[in-house]
């Protein structure tokens, strides 16, 4: 064997060696503790101490967990990932001061066009009411095939609890299980490329400036929620956005769903003690109830009930 020979071989088991250390670096399943260090592997005998220091040490695709209840911090996301802050653990925190707390927009990876993103058993706090600079959003999704959201709570923000919004292609939300206190908007929904379809089922919206917010191609169906003292709107779709409101409780709102030149349907809701019911026209199907409102506004009895 030459010399020439023998520094190929060298340099490709070098490489060979490189390449492998880095897939063994990336775990399917890394770990976050409170008493971590992202100089850590982030294994669950060494955890990392944020999501931030755990997610270059996670595979694309993979699992970021928390061990014990503590603060996490904010985080980017660029892949594929479950974030799942309270499943055996019981808590995790984001606190959020003058920025988002969890920003996601997937620009690498093998799915860069069909990556699901899932964020689940997170508290996110705004802090609006501290000395410190208000958190913008909880969640500021920018480019993902899917986002599911589960199990979370939003509270004290700026602008959003889930930003939606300036999406670089059709974006699916998926929002479940979660509560919105004392925000800007609950959930906003708006894109000036693709659409924004979102989906929410069992979530609380109170004391907020609205609660779903649509301002442009966005397409929601909500169900089993409760919306309470927004100031501004509970619902509103404005123009080419549509809503569809299902055995939902809208109570003491200003206005309880408002038709901004969009399409609201309603079917077997509730509208107690509202300023007003609805503003403009909504489509019913004429099982939604009212009562002790200021004003009821006005249904169209369209939808087809079989």
């Amino acid at each position: 064997m030459n010399y020439l020979t023998v520094v190929r071989f060298v340099l490709a088991a070098a490489l060979i060696a490189g390449f492998t250390s880095l897939a063994q670096a990336q775990a399917n399943r890394t770990w976050v503790s409170g008493v971590g260090d992202d100089a850590n592997p982030c294994s669950r005998t060494a955890p990392c101490k944020t999501f931030a220091g755990a997610i270059s040490k996670t595979a694309e695709g993979g699992e970021i967990d928390a061990l014990d209840p503590g603060g996490y911090g904010a985080l980017t996301i660029t892949k594929a990932i479950t974030i799942d802050g309270g499943t055996g653990s019981g808590w995790a925190s984001v606190l959020v001061a003058g920025t988002n707390g969890i920003t996601v927009n997937v620009v690498q990876g093998t799915h860069v066009n069909d990556a699901v993103v899932i964020v689940r058993n997170v508290t996110f706090n705004g802090i609006s009411q501290s000395p410190s600079a208000a958190g913008i959003n909880g969640i500021n999704y920018l480019k993902a095939a899917q986002l599911i959201v589960e199990n979370c709570v939003f509270e004290n923000f700026s602008t959003a609890g889930i930003n939606e919004t300036s999406l670089a292609s059709t974006g699916l939300l998926y929002v479940h299980d979660c509560f919105f206190d004392n925000t800007g908007t609950g959930i906003l929904a708006n894109t000036g490329s693709g659409f924004a379809v979102s989906e929410i089922n069992h979530c609380r919206f109170n004391a907020l400036t609205n609660g779903v917010n649509t301002t442009a191609n966005a397409f929601v169906t909500l169900r089993d929620c409760y919306f309470g003292l927004a100031s501004g709107s509970a619902v509103r779709a404005a123009a080419g956005c549509q809503i569809n409101a299902a055995n939902s409780m809208f109570s003491n709102n200003s206005i309880g769903a408002n038709v901004a030149g969009g399409t609201v349907r309603l079917a077997n809701n509730d509208f107690f003690n509202n300023t007003t019911a609805v503003s403009g026209t909504a489509e019913s199907a004429n099982n939604n109830r009212f009562q002790g409102n200021g004003t009821d506004g006005n249904t169209s009895n369209v939808i087809v009930v079989k």
